[in-house]
């Protein structure tokens, strides 16, 4: 049994459905009051009289300690169907339940959670917070719950024409708090002190957390701490005025300068090259983002940048470009790490749904990734997984479907930003024709 087995072993010892994250990880959304243990459950209410009493219920909520009861006993919570999913399958796939319990923010913890009552707080080592959703761009697959500018499009334009809605629809809700007034933004502040000490994974994520006076705030306050096993991590579009750049890199290199944290990880994001990731991210400025993208590497050399790529079928025509661009980078900055996933929502730009010529150019591109010569073999698994994916395939119906959606998608969006697909996306000229004749036949 490898030293790894034996951690899982571990793990069910405590309970067959036993997972570190509902005690130590959190992920919670201050606009709308919402936390989740991970990113699989959905997000549930704070309860603002249970936040009125005590601000630890930002995580340690009723209704999650429920959950920790039924996992003690041996149940599985419902919420947690994604892990379940995963270890049903035919030769019990390893889930995210053991690969969480595992990390080191959670498994040198696991005799103090055992401890544990079920009804009693904890401390969380991971914590992920959204202060607010103010954000400058409208990305094509973003929600309206996280980012302002999709909001104010859907209130202007409504949905879009596709059978799937509710991805990009928005609904006006008394739920959403901002500004000063925001009782979890309060909550928060009076929280965070007491959870210093123990945190060891602080992100902050958006809308764009450099538009946000609280990253701000967050920094200032571990400027006049000390957290040594903290790892802060800030999520940016990276395309902001030169003034917030600066300011943010100078805070964050002061603060590793100064031992004040152990890490920093700045999460930048970009899906393909050029006018083709401008057209996926609307409102980006690529030479902008390159050039903000090496100020903050050469301003602040200890911290580690990854650029996270959302990969959908917008971003394979030019995918190999901008591998390119980042070997290039890559050479100069030692501390830039690629890190792909591939779009899931909303399907009908997911890459799953491609012509065969384009899944030859995903095999193209993990060719070149070897050849650069610069990428880890974990960034190029990343896309190798993809790959995989991609060339099983969706079902027939799946395809019509995406397709036809894919169709309405882009004319709509290119109603509402002033855009051309063809003109921006010349080589998916055939796949748009294919979509439009599927829309034409079926839709």
């Amino acid at each position: 049994m490898t030293s790894q087995e034996q951690k899982f072993s571990q793990i069910d010892e405590v309970s067959s459905c036993f997972c570190i994250a509902k005690w130590l990880q959190v992920t919670i959304d201050l606009v709308h009051g919402t936390n989740h243990s991970c990113h699989h459950p959905k997000r549930h209410k704070i309860p603002l009289d249970q936040l009125a009493k005590d601000p630890s219920a930002l995580h340690n909520t009723l209704f999650k300690k429920q959950q920790r009861k039924i996992m003690l006993e041996g149940t599985r919570p419902p919420e947690c169907s994604y892990c379940w999913t995963v270890e049903d399958t035919e030769g019990r796939g390893i889930s995210d339940r053991y690969i969480k319990s595992t990390d080191p923010w959670a498994y040198p913890h696991l005799e103090k959670v055992k401890q544990l009552a079920w009804k009693e707080n904890i401390n969380p080592t991971y914590v992920e917070v959204m202060f607010d959703k103010v954000c400058n761009l409208a990305c094509s697959y973003c929600l309206a719950d996280i980012s302002s500018s999709i909001a104010n499009e859907m209130r202007k334009f409504g949905p879009y024409p596709v059978h799937n809605k509710s991805h990009r629809d928005f609904q006006e809700t008394a739920a959403e708090l901002v500004g000063e007034v925001n009782p979890y933004v309060e909550a928060f502040w009076k929280w965070f002190p007491e959870i210093l000490e123990d945190l060891e994974v602080f992100r902050i994520t958006g809308g764009e957390p450099l538009l946000n006076s609280n990253t701000f705030k967050v920094i200032d306050y571990l400027g006049s701490s000390v957290s040594k096993k903290l790892t802060l991590a800030v999520n940016s579009n990276l395309c902001l005025e030169d003034h917030l750049i600066k300011k943010f890199t100078k805070g964050i290199n002061q603060l590793l300068v100064e031992g004040r944290i152990k890490d920093f990880e700045l999460y930048a994001s970009v899906d393909t090259y050029g006018q083709q990731a401008e057209y996926i991210r609307n409102g980006l400025d690529y030479s902008q983002f390159i050039k903000n993208v090496e100020y903050f590497c050469s301003e602040a050399p200890s911290s580690r940048v990854v650029m996270m790529c959302t990969y959908s079928v917008l971003s394979i025509p030019g995918f190999d470009k901008l591998l390119k661009e980042l070997s290039e980078l890559k050479k100069k900055y030692s501390n830039l790490i690629l890190d792909i996933s591939f779009l899931r929502h909303p399907e009908y730009l997911r890459a799953n749904m491609v012509t065969p010529d384009l899944v030859t150019k995903i095999a193209g591109d993990i060719e070149l990734m070897k050849e650069l010569a610069t990428f880890s073999e974990y960034e190029i698994g990343k896309l190798t997984r993809i790959y995989d994916w991609v060339s099983a395939g969706a079902t027939k119906d799946q395809n019509n479907l995406y397709r036809m959606d894919f169709y309405s998608f882009v004319n709509e969006y290119d109603r509402r930003k002033g855009t051309n697909f063809l003109e921006s996306f010349p080589e998916l000229g055939e796949f748009y024709t294919v979509c439009r004749k599927t829309k034409m036949l079926l839709g």
